[in-house]
Parts: C-alpha cells; structure tokens; sequence
C-alpha cells in the first residue's frame, strides 16, 4: 500500500493538533485543575505507608490471637491432668470405702449360703417323725434364705462383683486355694469338686480367691 502524500499528513497533523486543543479547551472551561505529578505521588506514597501499617497492625493482631490460642490449649491441658489427677484420686478414694463394704457383703454371704445348704439337707428319720412339720419348716426356710441369697448376688453384681469359675474346672492357683482334697474315680487330678468359700472378681480383677477342693486320687501300690 503506498504512502500518504504530503497534503494529506498535514491534514491529519492539523486535525491530531486540533483535536489537542479542543481537549485543553474543554479541561478548562470544566475547571479541572492540572495534575500535580507531585501531588499525585505523594499521595502513593502515603496510601503506601498506610497500607504498610494496616497489614503491621493486622500481623500484631494475628500473633496476639495466636498467643492467645497458645495459652488456651495450656490451660485445657492444665485442667486435663488436674482433671485425671481428682478421677484417680476419687477411683482411689472409692476403691479404700468400697473394700471394707465389700467384704463384710461377702461375709454376709458365705454365712447365707452356708445356712442354704444346711437347709436343704434333709433331718434325720427319727426327727422328721417326732415333729412332722419340720420337713415343710425347713423347705420354707431354705427357700426365704435362697431369695436373700440372690438379692445379695444382685447387690453385689451392681458393684461389679462377679463369682470367680470354679466347680468342675481344673484348679488354677492364681484364683483359687486348696483347702481340701478328695478321691474321686471318674473325675481327673485337679479338679475342683466343691467350693468351701467362692472367689470373686471385681472389675476383671481378682479381690478374693476361690478356696476349693481338688480331687486327688489315691497312690496305688
């Protein structure tokens, strides 16, 4: 494509020219005043230095709020352990009140089952024919025993007490004590034929052993 002539150029030149002043001519009629290259950058540079403290003021703040977020975990913490200190202390506390409680329960209960099964052997012939109204006596009385029997075992399950397996099982001396033996043909050495004190877990933990006896059989010649 060729160029412009000369003509034409100077008419485009007038024409930028013109249009130049009739912009200057506009700015002023409007009372715009010049910009002040000065002005302008002193303004950056106050926005800038203000921008600088703003985001100084925020880093303040965030480490404030971080210090602050520190010393609250501390504390949780700190009143996690004091927290576990008073649960041993009370568990602790609890397990020396509940012992003495405990035991005297169990005493209660070894006494009550001895007298069950006192009373449900049966009296002698002679004795039942003197007095008649013993058997039915001692029926009755067997049985209101029996019912204490249980209200005690229920009692006690509610502490977290539960009897110790015994009978029939081979004997295990980390819960159980001998504390007679018998012969018996048909059942193995070792095992526990009856219990003269039951044992009794607490918690999963031993609190009293079994005492128990074995069978033994006689040494053959």
């Amino acid at each position: 494509m060729s160029g412009l002539d000369p003509e034409a150029k100077e008419r485009l030149i007038e024409a930028f020219r013109a249009s130049l002043d009739d912009w200057d001519a506009a700015g002023k009629d409007e009372g715009e005043a010049p910009v002040d290259l000065f002005s302008l950058l002193a303004e950056m540079a106050s926005l800038n230095n203000e921008v600088r403290l703003q985001s100084r003021q925020f880093k303040s703040t965030l480490d404030e709020l971080r210090r602050f977020g520190d010393d609250l975990r501390a504390r949780n913490e700190r009143l996690e352990r004091e927290l576990d200190r008073a649960r041993e202390q009370y568990a602790s506390i609890q397990a020396q009140t509940e012992r003495p409680l405990l035991l005297g329960l169990l005493d209660l209960r070894d006494r009550l089952q001895a007298g069950v099964e006192a009373a449900a052997r049966p009296p002698a012939s002679l004795l039942a024919r003197l007095l008649p109204g013993l058997s039915r006596f001692a029926a009755s009385l067997a049985q209101g025993q029996r019912l204490s029997l249980q209200r005690l075992d229920d009692l006690l399950a509610s502490y977290r007490m539960r009897p110790i397996p015994a009978l029939g099982e081979p004997l295990a001396p980390e819960r159980m004590r001998v504390v007679g033996v018998e012969a018996a043909d048909d059942v193995a050495d070792g095992t526990v034929l009856r219990e003269a004190r039951r044992g009794f877990f607490k918690d999963g933990e031993i609190f009293r052993v079994a005492e128990v006896i074995v069978c033994k059989k006689a040494n053959k010649a």
